[in-house]
């Protein structure tokens, strides 16, 4: 985990500024979760998740796909449906959207869910720009070496070589 001799970061802990150490997976899920509830936080103000969210979600994402180690671009990259199904759910429950029935009762589950299908055309654009993101730092930004790695010639075992 230590920088080389000359000074750069390997290639396979660097963001997207070559120069800086990029974040290890879990603290790229907890930094888009962290910026997420901040969206939560603020529209929690009006009672409805809104813009806020929709904004900080995207931008969370893409922040931590951008910021996230070379080597957790696959974590980045699968996040956003992982960090919507998740959040929005609790975030009704929390709120206690549809809890004058039974628990888990059919009022409930669709209280729940509805918000969350609502949100699927702002989870599949995530979800392609964050992937195409990680596409274009994987191969694009910063090609693994191209050229075929030299393999030392084995020789035959001695008792073949008579």
């Amino acid at each position: 985990m230590s920088r080389r001799r000359s000074g750069r970061v390997p290639a396979d802990e660097r963001s997207v500024v070559s120069s800086m150490r990029g974040l290890p997976a879990w603290t790229a899920v907890l930094l888009t979760v962290a910026i997420s509830l901040t969206g939560v936080a603020i529209d929690s103000l009006s009672g409805e998740l809104g813009a806020a969210f929709t904004v900080l979600f995207f931008l969370g994402c893409v922040l931590a796909v951008l910021m996230v180690s070379r080597r957790s671009l696959f974590v980045a990259g699968v996040q956003p449906p992982i960090v919507m199904a998740v959040l929005v759910p609790l975030v009704y429950v929390i709120a206690g959207v549809g809890g004058g029935s039974g628990l888990f009762s059919r009022t409930q589950i669709i209280s729940i869910s509805l918000p969350l299908a609502t949100r699927f055309p702002l989870m599949i654009t995530t979800t392609v720009v964050v992937i195409a993101l990680a596409l274009i730092r994987a191969y694009v930004l910063e090609p693994r070496n191209s050229r075929p790695v030299a393999r030392p010639q084995r020789s035959a075992p001695a008792h073949a070589r008579r």
